[in-house]
């Protein structure tokens, strides 16, 4: 097996077919474990410092490591050159990270996390209407038959949730859901543009000019980071509030030291990690199959929910995952996920050089 890298990716792809589509499925798998994880630490943190407070932290903090991270192996801070792909990727930071984001905490605030997460399960389908014009990435009739199941299965597990309304009230009185439900699909709107805009500035076509995921999520984190801090400043000057606040209660709020922990957590395998992950599958297989794969967030969330917040698991949430997991496993397998071999390898007449071509057996 071979790995093509350039000085634009520092993680190198693996070039054999089967080896891209099979690394491809386990990179989106740990794309969505990252974010179970992520979901109950920053659920954790927003009961102490408010939803857009931990939604600011974490973006900065996520901007400077990878910035960091970038420089201390390429030996720069940016190393590629100003382009149409860079410009792609920084417009997917802003839409993605930034504008989508905030978005949905302001749905959350208004019709409540059950509500928004059904809304925000239309993402998958959205990114793969996307993504057929704009990417050449159809699903065939199977492939679209296991993403609605699993959209199915995650909505009916979501549904199985108590609802909002009354939490809503009590803290603030905002409860719309009308405004909730746009905000959301506004959302998702946002966020599938995004996600298409990264897969097209990472040039999975322009041989060395590619762009990996690392140094992808580096300047989509730096451009959003930027966007989440410019919508901060004029929402505190306007004297608006955008996501959650903190619990009203300070008796039920985490300690300091609890919350500060789950916010680190949180921010390494979310924007970083987890980020990283998926536009490293989904320069590897269909866009739509990542996003899938990711989709399943909410089922993944529901056994660490009982451990830790002793949350009830009913049987309808049960067969609302295995359906969701059924879904995944026919996309997977009925589309040929893999991105094809000429959309990425050098140009013809091109010659890879020594310093673009690396051997695992060296490794």
């Amino acid at each position: 097996m071979l790995l093509l890298a350039s000085a634009n990716e520092l993680i190198p792809l693996p070039s054999d077919p089967s080896t891209r589509l099979l690394v491809g499925i386990l990179t989106a798998f740990g794309s969505m474990a990252c974010w179970v994880i992520t979901s109950l630490s920053f659920t954790t943190a927003g009961k102490r410092f408010g939803s857009t407070s931990v939604n600011v932290v974490r973006s900065v903090l996520a901007a400077i490591f990878l910035l960091l991270l970038v420089a201390h192996l390429s030996g720069s801070f940016f190393p590629f050159q100003f382009s149409l792909e860079i410009i792609l990727l920084a417009v997917s930071g802003i839409l993605g990270l930034a504008v989508g984001d905030q978005l949905i905490f302001a749905s959350f605030n208004r019709a409540g996390p059950r509500l928004t997460l059904l809304v925000l399960n239309l993402v998958p389908v959205a990114t793969a209407f996307l993504a057929w014009p704009l990417l050449n990435e159809p699903l065939n009739p199977y492939g679209w038959t296991g993403m609605l199941l699993t959209i199915v299965g995650v909505a009916w597990v979501v549904v199985d949730q108590p609802g909002d309304r009354d939490e809503i009230l009590k803290v603030d009185g905002n409860y719309s859901p009308r405004l909730g439900v746009i905000l959301a699909l506004m959302g998702v709107v946002s966020v599938s543009i995004g996600n298409v805009l990264a897969k097209q500035g990472m040039a999975p076509g322009d041989g060395p000019d590619r762009i990996g995921a690392l140094v992808a999520q580096d300047v989509r984190m730096l451009a959003g980071a930027l966007a989440i801090l410019v919508m901060a400043a004029i929402a505190g000057a306007c004297s608006k509030r955008i996501g959650t606040p903190p619990l009203p209660d300070p008796s039920q709020r985490p300690g300091m030291a609890l919350a500060t922990g789950t916010l680190l957590i949180g921010t390494a395998l979310g924007p970083i990690l987890g980020i990283i992950l998926f536009l490293y599958s989904a320069a590897l297989i269909k866009l739509a199959v990542t996003t899938t794969i990711v989709a399943l967030t909410p089922v993944a969330i529901l056994p660490f929910s009982h451990l830790v917040e002793h949350s009830p698991v009913t049987r309808k949430a049960v067969l609302g995952a295995m359906l969701g997991v059924a879904g995944v496993v026919l996309l997977t397998f009925s589309e040929p996920a893999a991105i094809e071999e000429s959309q990425w390898t050098d140009p013809p007449g091109q010659k890879e050089s020594p310093d673009t071509l690396h051997s695992t057996t060296n490794e």
